[in-house]
């Protein structure tokens, strides 16, 4: 069966939203700039739910992990789930402040220009502007995690994404959609914390759909973003 052009604009933007990954390399131990801690808001908009973590906040990611296998996961998924929300697509701010809290001081600088970058373009591609952010859902949640390395001082961690991306405007190129994606995170103990020093992407595993061949209406999926919360922090 061939493509329709919608499911191939489709196929290009989550191509997109899945290659914003890549960042610093891997460096000696340095300083990362701490963030006042702030308090979990109503509504989170900037990432997982907030009111699930006991865990100290700084700029609405929490942060402060044991040091060890157990934490270096923890850390991994959250960090993961920080980036995949609607305000950190949309809100330059909002990015730059929970990347300030999750990276090593060595690669803050070009995560932020990677992200700032993917962003962008993937604002274009879906077509959000300045008056229509808002509309546009974006959710992840981790189905799974495995360590490949780990060592005191570095651990890299593989965790298996789910994501929602898309807009909930009928005229929209793309409507929400499913991704799933195996992001590896590279972390350092980093100034008593796990921080997160790289990010790479592969797509998959993706289960086969076995709902519906009608999808939920934009109108459905604009009530079920404001009245659900965002998927919960770990630990």
């Amino acid at each position: 069966m061939a493509i329709t052009g919608a499911l191939s604009v489709a196929l290009v933007i989550l191509a997109l939203v899945m290659s914003l990954s890549g960042g610093g390399g891997t460096g000696s131990d340095g300083s990362s700039d701490g963030q006042s801690q702030t308090a979990p808001t109503e509504k989170n908009t900037t990432g997982g739910d907030t009111k699930s973590t006991a865990k100290k906040l700084v700029n609405g990611v929490p942060v402060g992990y044991t040091h060890n296998r157990a934490g270096a996961v923890q850390a991994a998924v959250n960090y993961q789930v920080a980036r995949s929300s609607a305000a950190y697509f949309t809100d330059e701010k909002a990015r730059h402040a929970t990347l300030a809290a999750m990276m090593t001081s060595q690669a803050l600088d070009r995560q932020i220009h990677n992200d700032d970058t993917g962003m962008q373009q993937v604002l274009t591609a879906l077509g959000v502007s300045a008056g229509s952010e808002d509309e546009l859902v974006a959710r992840g949640a981790a189905m799974g995690t495995r360590i490949t390395t780990y060592t005191d001082q570095v651990a890299t961690v593989d965790v298996w994404m789910t994501g929602l991306v898309g807009v909930t405007d009928k005229n929209a190129p793309m409507p929400v959609s499913a991704s799933w994606t195996t992001y590896t995170l590279t972390l350092q103990w980093q100034s008593g914390d796990w921080k997160l020093n790289a990010i790479t992407s592969v797509n998959g595993p993706t289960p086969l759909d076995t709902g519906s061949d009608s999808p939920t209406s934009v109108d459905e999926f604009r009530t079920a973003d404001g009245e659900f919360n965002a998927p919960p922090y770990v630990g």
